[in-house]
């Protein structure tokens, strides 16, 4: 698919995380577990295959020793690397910098660890940017029952899911806007890079995602995800 008119559009897949919540034996970051034959980041790389982008800019660790081991056949798009951040608004800065990019070119930027998220989705997101000219996510409304603690031991009250939504990835925005938000900003409350376009005082569109777009947390979410990318008919 090709979107005529409109600046380039780079991909930022956010990898220099180690997993601490993921608990897994083999101590390898959860985005080098293996789902099927390949790990966690090729699945979230080969989501974009069919996507119309200039390139993809992966962020890792600075100690990634298993980056090197992944075939450079992964992704049909041309790949770079660079360094993150202590941060994850550090490592999304640093991959924004690091592109040849107009101020108002578009970045979509992913978490590795939602190898999941279908190319349906990524072009709704990306369509629903480009004729709105905003920038936006993905996102899916809460349907559990959601209750609030102070203290983490007793229910203090349950709050109306009504208008919540979860934030998902991709998230797209102008690489200018983004970068000068995650530059200017109160880090304790930048939780995502809609958060911290949010603090600018703009509103990014919300695009509906899919309840299969999960992110991979703990370490029997793996299985969870080699069943969603065979109904999806990716392994």
């Amino acid at each position: 698919m090709a979107f005529e008119g409109s600046k380039r559009i780079h991909v930022i897949i956010v990898a220099a995380g180690i997993g601490r919540r993921f608990n897994n034996q083999s101590k390898r970051p959860k985005q080098y577990e293996l789902i099927g034959k390949l790990p966690v980041l090729a699945h979230s790389i080969q989501a974009f295959d069919s996507i119309s982008i200039s390139d993809i800019t992966v962020v890792i660790h600075p100690n990634d020793t298993h980056w090197e081991t992944l075939s450079p056949q992964v992704s049909k798009h041309k790949i770079h690397t660079v360094i993150g951040g202590s941060q994850r608004h550090d490592s999304v800065r640093n991959g924004i910098k690091s592109l040849n990019a107009a101020p108002q070119d578009w970045v979509l930027v992913h978490d590795a660890a939602r190898p999941c998220v279908t190319a349906d989705e990524i072009n709704d997101l990306i369509n629903s940017c480009l004729n709105n000219q905003c920038g936006g996510l993905l996102v899916k409304p809460l349907t559990d029952t959601i209750k609030y603690s102070e203290k983490g031991e007793c229910v203090n009250k349950t709050i109306d899911r009504e208008k919540l939504y979860a934030a998902l990835t991709p998230q797209m925005f102008r690489c200018g806007d983004l970068l000068k938000a995650l530059t200017v900003f109160e880090a304790d409350s930048i939780t995502d890079e809609s958060s911290a376009i949010e603090s600018q005082g703009q509103k990014p569109l919300m695009i509906k995602g899919k309840s299969s777009n999960i992110k991979i947390t703990a370490f029997e979410d793996l299985a969870v995800a080699h069943t969603l990318l065979q109904q999806q008919g990716r392994i």
